[in-house]
């Protein structure tokens, strides 16, 4: 018994030359005794494997693959696989394929070390023998791993091309449902400080304006979350900015931003170039004077020159008949139609006269409104 154990050891010890030699790294041996179905336990290009190794002169069957896949569950591996140097029984085959555990010869993974191959080289075309029956759904797994290994992480629904993602809605009901069934882990990849910063800044060039989170959110390849847990306000001051939230800042603070972006603009600022371009947003003004309105008396801006004129339904109904009056004149045509472009271009002191969307939001944008 205990000569056998020793032929076990070194036949261990084999498979773990040959697969860091395949690239695996942090390879870690389990226990000897109640080693739950594994002997080592190892990562290639970020994915988990658990190798349960088999030295013996029948063949393998069931019971090692069986311990294989309870093992990969009880060690957190993605992947389970078995090297066996005497080969496997049918029933093996057939129970390791809708399971997806490798049944690996020692004398392949010999030959792919010699041809200097990687792991992924060696089970990039790997198949099951052709007298083991098809199941469902290892084709479509193998189909997953191959765009794994292609993109380098876990796919997202967006890495999968239109038909694998509508197979694998069919049968798991959804991606994240078949990454759990594979005991995978969602791509969740936080970009480090320094791509944040850098994005920040390519966001910042592409918009022409210091980014608020919503830009971010908006215009940046990397999600929400990687830009307000950084926090933003220190990302802002970090790459130049003040902070779009600020405590403690003064009513001369807030004149001050409002004179400079209406010296830049050349008019006075609306609520929308404030929260778009100044420096504080049209909320700082609104806690500090209660509202727009107390603050522009302060000022002694007419409300007049900060507001777009709000007109009742009866005063557009007119306006629109008086325009499409003067123009059916001016045309010598009783069929011609406003439509926005026109509107858009008429102007009064350099000011969209009436904004188109002040008809659309009270009668609607159909054409007959």
């Amino acid at each position: 018994m205990n000569d056998n154990i020793g032929k076990g050891t070194e036949f261990e010890n084999i498979c773990l030359s040959t697969l860091k030699r395949l690239g695996f790294e942090e390879l870690q041996l389990t226990k000897r005794v109640n080693d739950q179905g594994a002997d080592w336990v190892g990562s290639f290009e970020g994915t988990r494997y658990l190798f349960q190794c088999k030295k013996h002169k029948k063949k393998q069957g069931n019971r090692a693959i069986q311990e294989a896949i309870a093992a990969k569950t009880y060690y957190k591996a993605s992947r389970c696989a078995v090297i066996s140097e005497s080969g496997y029984t049918k029933s093996a085959y057939q129970l390791a394929r809708p399971n997806y555990c490798l049944l690996l010869m020692p004398l392949e993974i010999t030959e792919a070390v010699n041809s200097q191959k990687t792991f992924a080289e060696l089970i990039k075309n790997y198949t099951f023998p052709v007298n083991s029956p098809i199941e469902h759904d290892y084709d479509l797994i193998k189909r997953y791993e191959q765009i794994k290994a292609q993109i380098g992480h876990t796919p997202r629904n967006k890495d999968l091309d239109p038909t694998t993602r509508y197979r694998i809605k069919k049968k798991y009901g959804s991606l994240s449902s078949l990454i759990r069934q594979l005991s995978d882990s969602p791509f969740t990849r936080r970009p480090s400080n320094e791509e944040i910063r850098k994005e920040y800044k390519r966001v910042k060039q592409a918009i022409g304006k210091t980014p608020t989170l919503a830009n971010m959110q908006k215009q940046s390849n990397f999600s929400r979350n990687c830009f307000s847990s950084y926090p933003f306000t220190k990302l802002q001051e970090e790459c130049g900015d003040a902070p779009n939230i600020q405590r403690g800042v003064s009513k001369e603070d807030l004149i001050s931003a409002f004179d400079r972006l209406r010296r830049e603009l050349g008019r006075i600022p609306s609520i929308k170039d404030l929260d778009e371009k100044g420096v504080y947003r049209s909320s700082y003004y609104r806690t500090r004077w209660g509202n727009i309105d107390t603050f522009l008396k302060d000022l002694g801006i007419p409300q007049r020159e900060f507001k777009q004129r709000q007109y009742d339904e009866r005063e557009l109904i007119l306006i629109y008949l008086l325009l499409k009056k003067a123009f059916e004149i001016r045309n010598d045509d009783d069929s011609l139609t406003l439509n926005h472009t026109v509107l858009e271009n008429l102007k009064y002191k350099g000011k969209v006269f009436v904004s188109p969307g002040i008809f659309s939001s009270r009668f609607g944008a159909g054409e007959n409104s």
